[in-house]
């Protein structure tokens, strides 16, 4: 049972240690504000962080130690409770608790801890943080009283003598100088102190054990209180009252904190997690189902897969950032507020992913198998973000590209599993629609800028346009669609004086429904991707699905899809990716297209329609029969099945 006991805490600190790394490296304002400080990182954690991450509240006691409840270096002898690193970070933090309390005196740092309990643990929400040997000494009796002939079940402890000792209205109404003004400290303690300095969460299991003591068969909590309210003694009388009862388990704990918190301590506690022989067979899809991106398509076109094999499942809406439109109602009837399936498919980035369990914590994860079918667009998973395969089960990756990046430090089971395609919606628009000219051959190429310009590359589709069809007269144009753009960006900068310049090349620059995407390819004449990376390349499968022929790099995810016979590939160099050129991409590679290269294939295929139409029909041909939702959904079920029937993946 140890080795249990072992083994569940190294996971739960291995949990927390990736929470708080995911939030690191997610929060430039956190980096910016602490940079090397780590310690006051940890402090920010725990003050701040605890509000917005559930996982942070759920694993509060995980946090280190040494900060929680070890002295701080600064602890001075004598100081009781002893001044911890959490309470000195606290009073870095704060100028004002630097001028009331000097933390060099006995004096100042002993009434700087008593503030710390007394109001700035319920101040700063840290009660959740306070350590049970805490806990026990301010509640143990005072002791510089004569407590002689109390004979109390609840004497006055330290606390309520700290607070007695700072309050001279305590001290005028209580002198504490007879058993019976010491009795009746501790009963305003409990009945009303408590709730005016929200000190409740103080209460330890000896308190709480006397304040549920029966008297009359009531809590003594209860007697107390009907002791001091004379509106209680007038409509109750006595205790013994069954009204009495009757309103202390109905309406008085919406009025009464100390009733509440004697209820709360017999609340059952909440059930245990649902183990996967607990709950359904079926898959919970979790990624942006209304979002109007790619990845967003990827959760939807995995519920067309899944609805195709007849696996059940559901989706889990994950709300993307406010730079993303949410217009795709798509699979809106397919969305539930719950998980009810004994399998999450994660169609998320890896690094969502565990942004995702640092905000919902491990509600998400625990008790189910979990797949986290990750994008990825650079040849090797970054090293920084390695703990995110600890959320997960196993990882699915759409194209071998992908595969081969996190098999080089993946510790867990990397499977290739393609994403379904399909090209069925339209909003019946032409070309005429689109304000695009009826009588050229039309490149296109699309992309969000949320995938980022570098690596998306559109600068390199005008520049081998142009230099393809020199003279201006040719019967071609260059359609760039992109989402998201904005005027400052350098690269899209130049994209738009190219435009302005050269009266062949049109700019869509706003979000479309996925109809109107589709139409747009579909009145074109061929796509053209130089992208330097990736993952996939949906958009180039979409158009090869519609019988358009691609013009791409030959490099990456696509690869999978366009081959020699299958696409027009461009020659590439792998180069070093520059320093800040790609999100976590310092160290790797990528490819630079050969725009020289790319500018031939446009001049081939605008010259040659035979091509155009061989190319076409043998990349539909290996696209449909590849990535079809029956044909991916069928490879789901295969797994599926294996794991209801056999019990394993």
């Amino acid at each position: 049972m140890t080795g249990h006991n072992s083994d569940a805490t190294a996971a739960d600190d291995a949990w927390l240690s990736g929470i708080k790394e995911t939030i690191w490296l997610t929060r430039p304002d956190l980096r910016q504000l602490y940079g090397e400080d780590r310690a006051r990182f940890e402090t920010w954690l725990l003050l701040g962080g605890t509000h917005e991450y559930r996982a942070l509240a759920e694993a509060g006691h995980r946090f280190p130690t040494a900060l929680l409840s070890e002295p701080a270096p600064e602890a001075l002898p004598g100081v009781q409770p002893v001044l911890t690193g959490l309470m000195k970070q606290i009073w870095t933090l704060r100028p004002d608790l630097q001028t009331n309390f000097d933390l060099g005196t006995q004096d100042g740092q002993q009434r700087f801890v008593w503030w710390y309990f007394t109001y700035g643990m319920s101040e700063m929400g840290l009660a959740r943080f306070v350590t049970a040997e805490q806990k026990r000494f301010v509640n143990d009796p005072a002791d510089d009283l004569d407590r002689s002939g109390d004979g109390a079940l609840l004497p006055v402890t330290r606390l309520m003598r700290w607070l007695w000792l700072r309050h001279p209205f305590l001290q005028d109404a209580f002198p504490l100088d007879t058993p019976q003004s010491r009795a009746t400290f501790v009963l305003w303690y409990f009945t009303t102190g408590l709730t005016q300095l929200r000190l409740e969460e103080l209460v330890d299991d000896r308190q709480m054990q006397v304040l549920k003591r029966p008297v009359s068969g009531v809590p003594m909590a209860w007697a107390m209180l009907l002791s001091i309210d004379p509106d209680l003694q007038k409509r109750f009388g006595t205790i013994e009252n069954p009204a009495f009862t009757q309103w202390a388990t109905t309406e008085g704990p919406k009025t009464h904190p100390l009733i509440r918190l004697v209820a709360a301590t017999d609340t059952p506690a909440a059930p245990a997690i649902r183990r996967p022989a607990e709950l359904r067979p079926g898959i919970n899809l979790i990624g942006y189902a209304r979002g109007q991106f790619g990845i967003g398509e990827d959760v939807r076109m995995a519920a067309r897969a899944l609805q195709a094999a007849g696996v059940p499942f559901s989706i889990y809406n994950v709300e993307p950032g406010a730079d993303v439109c949410q217009g795709d109602d798509s699979v809106e009837g397919l969305i539930a507020d719950g998980l009810p399936y004994a399998v999450n498919m994660l169609c998320t980035t890896g690094i969502e992913t565990a942004r995702l369990a640092a905000v919902e914590g491990r509600r998400l994860f625990d008790g189910r198998r979990t797949i986290g079918y990750w994008p990825w667009e650079l040849p090797e998973w970054p090293a920084v973000w390695r703990h995110a395969y600890d959320l997960v089960d196993e990882v699915w990756a759409s194209s071998r590209y992908t595969y081969e990046a996190f098999t080089k430090s993946s510790p867990k089971p990397v499977r290739h599993m393609p994403m379904a395609v399909t090209v069925d919606a339209t909003a019946g628009l032409t070309r005429r629609d689109f304000g695009l000219p009826e009588n050229r051959l039309l490149f296109v190429f699309a992309f969000d800028t949320l995938s980022h310009l570098s690596r998306k590359n559109p600068l390199a589709c005008v520049h081998a346009f142009q230099q393809a069809f020199p003279l201006g007269s040719e019967p071609v144009g260059l359609v760039v669609k992109a989402m998201r753009a904005t005027p400052e960006q350098p690269v899209w900068q130049e994209v738009l004086a190219a435009a302005a310049a050269d009266p062949r090349i049109s700019i869509i620059d706003r979000t479309l429904s996925r109809g109107a995407v589709l139409d747009l390819y579909r009145v074109c004449d061929s796509f053209v991707s130089l992208h330097r990376a990736e993952g996939f390349g949906r958009n180039i499968a979409e158009t090869m699905m519609l019988g358009k022929p691609a013009i791409a790099t030959g490099f990456s995810g696509n690869m999978d899809f366009t081959t020699p016979g299958t696409a027009a590939l461009v020659d590439h160099v792998v180069r070093p990716l520059a320093p800040g050129e790609y999100p976590f991409g310092d160290g790797l590679s990528w490819a630079e297209p050969d725009v020289g290269h790319a500018a031939w294939w446009m001049r081939r295929l605008a010259e040659d329609s035979w091509l155009r139409r061989r190319l076409a029909d043998q990349g539909q041909a290996l696209v449909t029969a590849t990535y079809a939702p029956v044909t991916v959904g069928a490879v789901y079920a295969a797994l599926f099945d294996r794991t209801f029937v056999r019990g394993r993946f």
